[in-house]
């Protein structure tokens, strides 16, 4: 009997288009000629320890889940989406702004995430002391704007591709208050030691999906425009990126 392997999605990509990332799964299987599972999980924190427990041997990961899988399990980085980056929205209700009161009670999907971090740096950049805000982490990015729609929180930090995704009548019951653009962090595709002899036949692929008819649609369900070569240089970059902000917010 052949050898089954494992994918693992990050759960903000899996929560808008799971079904579409089973359609990848067929493909990258077909193109492969080999057996991949795929489960989808609920929470970053999940799927990274469904990851770092070992038997996964490709992942499409956000920047921080990147790096920890690099540094832990010497994974090796091969393509990223073209032109994508990870930022973040700090998000309130509509015409109330920044709140007065203090704590200000803030939610975030996870403080394991860059999203949360970018956050803190909104939060420097408006003055407004961390020590001065209650933060929640509630799993996902729509969870923490929900919770200022239901004035669980009087603001949010927001993936920026979340964020854009909403439908007009939700934003409209929200205000954008700040947001980063950095264009330094992105979500990427790595696969474990044990693939090292493959990485060049799946770069090929997941580059060549935008230049074959059923690569481009499943890109196109994704909204992916592409995927490029993601060079150890450019991980190295977003591993200092990670390492100063964690060094900057470690308190936080």
């Amino acid at each position: 009997m052949s050898e089954t392997y494992q994918l693992s999605v990050c759960p903000h990509d899996t929560a808008k288009h799971v079904v579409e990332w089973f359609q990848f799964n067929t493909y990258l299987q077909r193109k492969l000629d080999c057996a991949i599972h795929f489960e989808p999980r609920d929470s970053f924190i999940l799927e990274q320890t469904a990851v770092l427990s070992g038997g996964h041997q490709i992942v499409y990961a956000n920047p921080l889940s990147a790096c920890t899988y690099i540094q832990e399990l010497e994974f090796i980085p091969v393509a990223r989406p073209i032109g994508l980056y990870d930022e973040t929205i700090l998000v309130g209700r509509a015409g109330v702004g920044i709140p007065e009161k203090r704590p200000l009670a803030i939610a975030s999907a996870s403080g394991e995430i860059i999203t949360h971090t970018l956050g803190l740096s909104l939060l420097d950049r408006l003055k407004v002391a961390h020590e001065d805000c209650a933060f929640s982490f509630v799993d996902t990015h729509l969870k923490s704007i929900h919770a200022v729609l239901r004035g669980q929180a009087d603001l949010a930090f927001v993936f920026n591709d979340t964020w854009h995704s909403l439908s007009e009548g939700a934003r409209k019951e929200l205000e954008v208050i700040a947001e980063t653009d950095e264009q330094l962090a992105f979500h990427c595709f790595l696969i474990a030691p044990e693939w090292a002899e493959r990485k060049d036949a799946i770069q090929a692929i997941l580059v060549g999906m935008q230049d074959d008819p059923k690569g481009q649609a499943i890109l196109a369900s994704l909204d992916i425009p592409g995927f490029e070569p993601l060079s150890e240089d450019a991980m190295d970059t977003l591993q200092t990126l990670m390492v100063y902000y964690n060094t900057l917010y470690n308190a936080a």
